[in-house]
């Protein structure tokens, strides 16, 4: 078993505060890809497809690339996100 570790002066990061008002559902996102990401062993990439599952429209995602937790990439020929 892989372990999504967070730390614990995470609700206080100033990337987080960037998030104002949308905070709490771009965090939700971020901690459950994030979990998806290391029960899956993907080194931190998460496919749009599964992103998708929890935003459908992306919207949270593209609030966490513009903080800069996320980056946007394309792995193997699919695209999505990276930690």
């Amino acid at each position: 078993m892989t372990w999504f570790r967070v730390d614990d002066g995470l609700h206080d990061h100033h990337k987080l505060r960037k998030l104002g008002s949308n905070k709490l559902p771009a965090l939700g996102l971020w901690t459950a890809c994030g979990s998806w990401a290391a029960a899956n062993l993907t080194d931190g990439f998460v496919p749009r497809e599964v992103v998708r599952r929890f935003d459908t429209r992306e919207r949270y995602a593209k609030l966490l690339i513009s903080v800069g937790l996320w980056t946007e990439t394309v792995h193997d020929g699919e695209a999505g996100y990276r930690f």
